[in-house]
């Protein structure tokens, strides 16, 4: 069993308290106080300390001193210092808590930018990997919290953390040993198919959520259906025989108005017209093809001129872009050149200005303590110094000017040849803009005469329609259309009268198709209420096989949790665990809750029960953890009388007469403790 002592605990300006000492020797003790005087802030150090978070488990509280108008304390070092005895071996621990202030360059205050902590250990300062490490090697944090809190069970794990825990220490009971206690359970292993309970759990209320779904949406559905479905009826191979009949009837009537429409004649003319109209094209197409030649040949040449004009354009305007930007450049070095000789003739003022200095020492001789005159040769000696001093000031600032006035002579140099260079390659691209003006002027009258070639091309170009072959073909055309037109209108009565007798069919067709679409959709809607109807029984047969299955595995829970709950609590004196609650539906909901002579932890157990129902608690851990910590009890006042513990119990007490903290060890004499 690894035993863990507190000897010593010492806070110097934590949460308040200027300066706290407190001797337990490894002992139980009761540390009395009245409110707010600073009795859980020990524990609160205890646990900074360790693990940097407070009795409530909180990393982020107030460790630093206030002010009385509420604003923080400044430049105060917050310590905690613990000596402990681990395993008969003594280790002092210490955490330093300050202000960071940092002085920036060319500020004359510091500025406050943080928070630093520092860590010992046996006073050998540390990281804080290398001390949290050292914490760890002596306890766990998780572990020492369960063993030093009686509340810290019941109180800060989760249930299911609780639970697990509980399982630790009695061991789980397998899967296999329930089944074979629960005759009734021996389906279960075939149902799982492999799957764990909680999964099996997810699937059955997946498909159950599923299930509820689908058969409220299927009275729905079917009443819908219904609604929708009309009441009529109708012969439907009568209707299809009828369909047959009208269609046979309008491809009659549709040959019919071919055979009106084209005519013999007709025809013959069309194909005449036809003849004619190639025969103008192919007329017209010679009759331009040489002409046209000079034109495709003239445009092609503008087109070339038009490209290359466009080309000189645009290296034109990027070389007078690159222009502008020499220009600018050279604009930018001119006024550097400018600043830096305004720099040196600053420079030259300062230098003559210096140069005149004169030495000047006061004429003083007396001792500044005792206001006798010093010795003559004290005095020479001073004024010796004063002039050496006077001087090397001066032939320094005055070598640092010449310095500064040499790095901007050597700097405007450097500028100006710069300059030089911007203005030789400014020259240089306006020679080449010159070219390129030149290059437009030949170009813009190679356009011109291009212009004019073409226009000369297209004016040569004859105008077929002019000629009497073009005309004598066009005359024919004319007449044909004519005649076509003639016999076209003579045979429009009669083609009028049979599109009529086509769209009565037509209409009649469509009505048949109707009825017959409408008894179809009457036989599909019949069809989809049978298998919704079918799909009900499904789905509610389907829900019931779900529901034996929740209820093999809600026995299967119960079985294992009442055996559970057997060995959990033979582990424990006091405390008693309950696993488990019985729904409305009879079904199981998973626990884990705290109780003591049938009376829950949570909502109405007294501090009292539920103090020594911690300590309880801490003497099964403490066994099967095989550690001894120290145990903070707070609101130790409720208690009057605690159950045995094998651990070393410090218990904090509320004490209105106490306006200081008193500490009470075993066997030795009561301390008050200033705490302010």
């Amino acid at each position: 069993m690894k035993k863990i002592e507190l000897v010593v605990l010492k806070l110097r300006d934590f949460k308040g308290i200027k300066s706290l000492d407190i001797q337990l020797d490894g002992g139980n003790a009761q540390i009395f106080g009245d409110n707010e005087v600073g009795k859980t802030t020990t524990f609160d150090a205890f646990l900074w300390l360790l693990f940097d978070k407070d009795s409530n488990n909180k990393k982020d509280f107030a460790i630093k001193t206030l002010n009385s108008d509420g604003s923080e304390r400044h430049n105060l070092e917050h310590t905690v210092e613990g000596t402990f005895l681990v395993e008969g071996a003594t280790v002092t621990l210490k955490k330093i808590y300050k202000e960071k202030w940092t002085k920036k360059r060319g500020q004359a205050v510091a500025e406050f930018t943080g928070h630093v902590v520092e860590h010992f250990v046996d006073e050998v300062p540390m990281s804080k990997k290398d001390y949290t490490a050292k914490v760890e090697s002596i306890v766990d944090e998780e572990v020492f919290k369960l063993l030093t809190s009686p509340t810290y069970f019941n109180e800060q794990l989760k249930w299911q953390e609780k639970r697990k825990l509980l399982l630790e220490i009695c061991g789980d009971i397998s899967d296999e040993e329930v089944i074979a206690s629960n005759t009734s359970l021996a389906k279960l292993n075939d149902l799982l198919n492999g799957k764990s309970l909680e999964d099996m759990k997810k699937i059955i209320a997946s498909k159950k959520k599923h299930i509820n779904e689908e058969l409220e949406k299927i009275p729905v559905r079917i009443d819908e259906i219904n609604k929708m479905m009309p009441e009529t009826t109708v012969d439907v191979e009568t209707m299809r025989q009828q369909v047959a009949k009208i269609e046979a009837n309008i491809e009659e009537l549709q040959e019919q108005k071919i055979r009106v429409k084209n005519g013999a004649s007709v025809l013959d003319k069309q194909r005449q017209l036809q003849e004619l109209e190639m025969k103008r094209s192919d007329l017209k197409r010679s009759f331009e093809a040489d002409s046209m030649q000079k034109v495709y040949r003239a445009q092609a040449k503008l087109q070339e001129v038009q490209g290359n004009t466009q080309i000189i354009n645009s290296k034109l305007q990027q070389a007078d872009n690159n222009r502008k930007f020499k220009v600018d450049e050279a604009n930018r070095i001119q006024d550097d050149i400018s600043r830096i000789e305004k720099e040196m003739d600053e420079l030259r003022k300062e230098y003559r200005v210096i140069e005149a200095e004169e030495f000047k020492h006061g004429d003083n001789h007396e001792c500044p303590a005792c206001k006798q005159s010093l010795p003559a040769e004290q005095v020479e000696n001073a004024r010796n110094e004063a002039l050496a001093q006077f001087n090397e000031s001066r032939t320094y600032r005055l070598a640092e000017i010449n310095r500064k006035g040499i790095s901007h002579k050597e700097h405007v140099a450097e500028l100006n040849n710069s300059l030089t260079l911007l203005r030789n390659e400014h020259d240089a691209i306006l020679a080449e803009m010159n070219k390129y003006q030149d290059d437009l002027v030949v170009q813009d009258k190679e356009l011109k005469k291009a212009q004019k070639a073409l226009e000369t091309a297209q004016s040569s170009v004859k105008d077929v329609t002019t000629t009497d072959e073009y005309k004598s073909i066009n005359l024919q055309i004319e007449t044909l259309q004519a005649d076509i037109k003639q016999l076209n209108e003579h045979a429009y009565e009669a083609v009028a009268g049979i599109d009529e007798e086509i769209d009565k069919l037509n209409l009649e067709r469509k009505e048949c198709n109707n009825a017959i679409a409408q008894h179809a959709n009457i036989e599909a809607s019949k069809e989809r209420i049978i298998e919704l109807e079918d799909q009900q029984v499904k789905l509610a047969q389907e829900y019931e096989k779900l529901e034996q299955i929740t209820f093999l595995i809600e026995e299967f829970i119960r079985t294992k949790v009442n055996m559970l709950t057997d060995r959990i609590n033979s582990k424990f004196k006091y405390a008693r665990f309950k696993l488990f609650d019985t729904q409305v539906n009879g079904g199981l909901n998973e626990v884990c809750e705290t109780t003591y002579k049938g009376v829950p932890y949570g909502t109405g157990l007294n501090n009292a029960a539920k103090i020594n129902v911690g300590l309880d608690i801490i003497n099964t851990l403490s066994a099967h953890f095989g550690i001894q910590a120290p145990i903070f009890v707070d609101n130790a006042e409720a208690v009057t009388k605690f159950i045995d513990v094998d651990t070393q119990l410090i218990s904090l007490v509320v004490s209105e007469k106490d306006k200081q903290l008193r500490v009470e060890v075993e066997g030795q004499h009561p301390m008050l403790k200033e705490a302010i």
